[in-house]
């Protein structure tokens, strides 16, 4: 029950990290500035923190699984630099999306519950 309420805890901190990274990029391109960048830089700092809180463990997995079909699809020599790429650019996006990993991680620990309940 503890972990559920951690997270659900991330999962309002990564809806909230989401907004502010989706909303600095958006005005980064409309209008520029530091204002936008500092809104994604927050996002960021508050995705970092809402892994903390719970669902970093999903995030490895998704990105591990990403990163396993960018190295199926390739030919021999160019698959390992394709699945190390693939996986830290996946990386890249649950840091800035927070809420998709964390999200994915909240609907398995409620499937949990119901199971041992």
């Amino acid at each position: 029950m503890k972990k559920m309420k951690r997270i659900e805890i991330a999962q309002y901190i990564a809806l909230g990290a989401t907004c502010l990274t989706v909303l600095g990029f958006v005005l980064s391109g409309i209008f520029g500035g530091r204002i936008p960048m500092t809104m994604m830089g927050y996002g960021v700092m508050a995705g970092i923190v809402s892994y903390f809180f719970g669902g970093f463990g999903t995030a490895v997995r998704m990105a591990g699984k990403i990163a396993k079909w960018g190295w199926l699809i390739v030919p021999f020599p160019y698959d390992i630099v394709t699945g190390m790429v693939s996986f830290f650019i996946s990386i890249m996006v649950f840091i800035g999306l927070p809420i998709i990993p964390i999200r994915k991680a909240y609907k398995e620990q409620m499937m949990d519950v119901e199971v041992v309940e």
